[in-house]
């Protein structure tokens, strides 16, 4: 069944700030910005909007000033021939409050305002995030907070839904989705078509008793299926390589946007379903998909099969359909705590990609490289699991990997 069309999650917030969360994501990553980013243009205007202030208030302040003086000057004429007082008595109680000495102080300082942006005019230009929580205003650095996270993910899976949906793939509600290796305990009668792996022998043969018959007699009536346990659940595993080459050409950023993606499809459209979220390079680490634009790229090397043992033992115990998509753009080098090269290392994720494959849980590889060398490497490993290999530029990540998801949840529908 279609879903509905709904309003355009980002319909709070114009296009325009929507692409300034960006910007604070990446800045999050360590990327510097642009000199026509939003952010910057947001900060410059704030820039010229104090300038502006700046120079009415001087004026104020002049027309205050010339007012403040013509009231001194008329009350010390007016003291002169009234007293006969001393003049330059008269003149040295002017201003005795230092109300004329304060203006012509604001107006030096207004004079030393600058034109140019501030790191105030930065920070101002920001501040609406910080009080709409979408950052967090307590870290030294600017963070983006999971509500900021989330509402950037609603963008991206918002646009990458209306690029599918002009080639006619979108999200469908889905019902008895598949089944997976769990059946239940009751049988009924075999119907044409039903796995032969379902078939139970000893429910066969007893029917062949019930009905009379010897078990040489055995007849195509008589067999019986063990029911399937329909699963709608999906545990959709991602692993970014997180090594100093996906710090170039966009290719991280992909990777954070395509999860946040995910995780608003998943979470508004298929909450039956999990995604699970590694970075990897030396080190394996979960995390969640508003940590993401807070991954750190220090690291030099990539040890895969340490990201794909990790996601193995952590869905082992889980029910239902269980994907891993390994997004990198570089051949594993390393592994268990040290760097053993290419060949030592290749022959490790092969092995890791067997027993993928014997404990169901299906291997893609997602290249963001088009070296040939590499595109044979992620073949190889891809077919001893019987897997994918997707060979994608960073812009067209989030579409692969979100149309990649819908289409496995309809083929679940027809098992």
């Amino acid at each position: 069944m279609q879903v509905e069309t709904r309003r355009n999650p980002c319909s709070d917030l114009a296009n325009r700030q929507l692409e300034m969360l960006r910007e604070i994501a990446k800045m999050q990553m360590g990327h510097g910005l642009d000199y026509d980013s939003k952010i910057m243009d947001a900060a410059r205007k704030q820039a010229q909007r104090r300038f502006q202030e700046s120079r009415s208030r001087k004026e104020r302040a002049e027309e205050d000033l010339e007012h403040l003086e013509a009231e001194e000057m008329q009350r010390s004429l007016e003291e002169l021939m009234g007293s006969g007082a001393e003049l330059d008595n008269i003149l040295g109680s002017m201003d005795s409050g230092g109300h004329m000495e304060r203006v012509k102080s604001e107006i030096t300082d207004l004079n030393e305002e600058s034109q140019q942006m501030t790191q105030k005019d930065f920070d101002d230009a920001l501040s609406e995030f910080g009080s709409r929580g979408l950052t967090d205003a307590k870290k030294p650095k600017i963070t983006l907070t999971s509500k900021g996270a989330r509402l950037l993910g609603q963008g991206y899976l918002s646009r990458i839904l209306q690029r599918l949906s002009r080639r006619g793939v979108g999200p469908h509600k889905i019902q008895d989705i598949g089944y997976g290796p769990w059946l239940a305990s009751t049988v009924r009668p075999y119907e044409v078509g039903d796995p032969y792996d379902r078939i139970s022998i000893l429910h066969s043969l007893f029917g062949t008793l019930e009905r009379g018959a010897g078990f040489q007699d055995l007849s195509l009536e008589d067999f019986r299926v063990f029911e399937a346990i329909h699963s709608t659940q999906v545990t959709f595993g991602i692993l970014v390589d997180q090594s100093a080459s996906m710090n170039r050409a966009g290719k991280l950023e992909a990777s954070v946007e395509t999860a946040l993606a995910l995780t608003e499809l998943m979470r508004s459209q298929f909450p039956e379903d999990r995604l699970r979220l590694f970075s990897f390079s030396e080190e394996v680490k979960e995390v969640e998909s508003w940590e993401l634009p807070g991954i750190a790229v220090p690291m030099r090397y990539t040890d895969v099969r340490a990201a794909m043992r990790v996601f193995r033992k952590l869905v082992a115990h889980e029910t239902g359909n269980k994907q891993a998509h390994l997004i990198t753009d570089s051949a594993p080098n390393y592994e268990d705590g040290e760097y053993v090269g290419f060949d030592a290392a290749f022959k490790g994720v092969v092995e890791e990609a067997r027993r993928y494959r014997s404990a169901g849980i299906t291997l893609n590889i997602v290249m963001l490289d088009d070296d040939p060398k590499r595109g044979e490497m992620a073949k190889s490993i891809a077919q001893e699991n019987l897997g994918r290999v997707f060979f994608v530029r960073p812009g067209e990540l989030g579409e692969a990997l979100v149309e990649d998801y819908l289409v496995s949840k309809r083929e679940f529908l027809r098992l």
